[in-house]
């Protein structure tokens, strides 16, 4: 446990830095929103790039990681879609409960899973990225368009959010490269290399600025609701599926990891954007970075 503790408090300590530097530091709003954009339209892209192209993954259980991690997050969508009537939410904020269980801050998955278990884990953290974050993008486009406005999202709908999105690009990009056996030439990889340093340091910072303490107000009940699910069923649901599916290793640890990590903050831009609750949201976000400095290291912990 004092190994976990000792991996995660760099992560949480930058996450606090950024918090307090917005406030009092020379970095104005429009500093920490210049910086959010690099760091996700470029710096974490190249990150995701050069794991993923430039990792050999034979070896590895990727369709159970994969499969239990995808299972946990659709077993929490649906009972959700089942509990929507008897918990009396809005609809808008309903939405945001439904992305504030489901979505994972990359960031903080690969900032640990560095430290906690290294190069490989790193990789298999992107891998797991790309499989699920397509998954919960298309969820959440649904669910807000369905629940919010006329009609819900159609496929076309769905796939342009996914083409706009720079992860999902560079994931692809990154398994197209592995895949066909091309690899990354020495000289992309260094310069990969270069960007990917400077990914996870301003990410963390970035989430840091981006807590909204002031936002805690109000649904309380709905707050409570998301952060349960994300931080305690959805890892605690991976784990479970884990036996059955004959995950192990590493790859386990990885699953666990990252289903057990805060929500994102795109729930933010995608609740502001389609008319979803974004106070609420900001709420979510900030209580759950808040917990999971206690929750993350717990189920870490249970997986080794």
């Amino acid at each position: 446990m004092s190994a976990t503790l000792a991996a995660l408090a760099p992560v949480f300590g930058l996450i606090v830095l950024g918090a307090i530097l917005r406030p009092i530091g020379p970095i104005g709003e429009d500093g920490w929103r210049a910086l959010e954009q690099i760091t996700y339209w470029l710096l974490l892209p190249a990150l995701l790039v050069l794991k993923l192209g430039g990792t050999d993954l034979t070896g590895y259980e990727i369709g159970p990681m994969v499969a239990a991690m995808a299972g946990a997050v659709l077993i929490v969508t649906a009972f959700l879609v089942a509990v929507r009537r008897a918990t009396g939410i809005g609809a808008a904020a309903y939405t945001s409960v439904i992305q504030g269980a489901i979505r994972q801050n990359t960031y903080i998955g690969i900032a640990a899973a560095g430290p906690l278990y290294g190069h490989d884990g790193v990789a298999l953290a992107a891998v797991g990225i790309a499989a699920v974050i397509p998954l919960v993008n298309a969820l959440s486009v649904w669910f807000l368009t369905r629940m919010i406005g006329d009609r819900p999202a159609g496929l076309g709908t769905v796939l342009k959010s996914m083409a706009r999105n720079p992860i999902i690009i560079a994931c692809l990009i990154g398994i197209a490269l592995n895949a066909s056996g091309i690899g990354l030439h020495k000289l992309l990889a260094d310069g990969l290399e270069l960007l990917a340093r400077g990914a996870l340091a301003l990410g963390l910072l970035a989430v840091g600025a981006g807590l909204r303490w002031a936002a805690i107000r109000t649904g309380w009940g709905a707050l409570l609701l998301s952060n349960l699910l994300k931080l305690v069923a959805v890892p605690a649901l991976t784990l479970a599926l884990a036996g059955p599916l004959g995950l192990s290793g590493v790859a386990l640890q990885v699953a666990v990891l990252f289903n057990a990590l805060p929500s994102s903050a795109s729930s933010y831009v995608f609740a502001r954007a389609l008319g979803g609750d974004h106070g609420l949201m900001a709420a979510i976000l900030t209580t759950q970075v808040a917990m999971a400095a206690v929750t993350l290291p717990l189920f870490i912990a249970l997986v080794g």
